[in-house]
């Protein structure tokens, strides 16, 4: 068996950290980018494994049957999230003019006459006077709110991939052939036995 930390939803969170670093600076989702983070995502599955064989563990079936979960359900799904993500900042999520100086000055103006029309309507019941002062200052940072409700959301949609990696792992450990136990467990049996090597024979 190997390590918690080696389990799919560990691995996957790593993986979706690292993909996360390069995403702000990617414009466009292409076939050449998906391929560049599966390199990534490989190269960083080669060392996880190489690093489980130094703790005793040479489970290879493992590897591969995580790899090909990680091929059938973190990276086309971050895929399609992150497709829309980019769509989304290449249209600064909506907001009017990007929320520039001159959108949130306009947001400020209108959130100041909004205000107004609230107290003095009658049928509207808010009759504090400092009302229409807290809509002129909130409307300047509506971009702001905005923008953080959508990556609020977008990483709600992450979390929600990585639960359910972390479900498909209880599925990849419950139903593993016996075979493959077995055989993990020899090889780690193996290498506790095997005798010690002085450092001048390794060379």
């Amino acid at each position: 068996m190997v390590p918690e930390r080696y389990g799919l939803a560990q691995v996957g969170r790593y993986l979706l950290e690292q993909f996360e670093l390069r995403r702000p600076g990617i414009r466009e989702w292409t076939p050449q980018i998906e391929a560049s983070l599966r390199q990534q995502a490989e190269a960083e599955l080669q060392q996880m494994e190489r690093q489980c064989r130094e703790l005793g563990v040479d489970d290879r079936q493992y590897w591969r049957r995580l790899r090909g979960a990680l091929d059938g359900i973190l990276l086309p799904r971050y895929a399609k999230l992150a497709t829309e993500e980019i769509a989304l900042a290449k249209r600064d999520y909506g907001i009017w003019r990007g929320g520039d100086v001159v959108a949130r000055a306009t947001f400020a103006a209108a959130g100041f006459v909004l205000g107004i029309i609230c107290v003095e309507v009658p049928y509207i019941p808010i009759t504090v006077k400092w009302f229409p002062a807290v809509l002129l200052v909130a409307g300047p940072m509506l971009p702001d709110a905005v923008m953080w409700w959508y990556r609020r959301r977008y990483a709600k949609k992450l979390s929600s991939l990585v639960g359910d990696l972390a479900r498909a792992g209880q599925t990849l450990e419950t139903y593993r052939p016996l075979s493959e136990l077995t055989r993990a467990l020899e090889i780690s049996s193996e290498l506790a036995d095997a005798p010690a090597v002085p450092a001048r024979e390794r060379g």
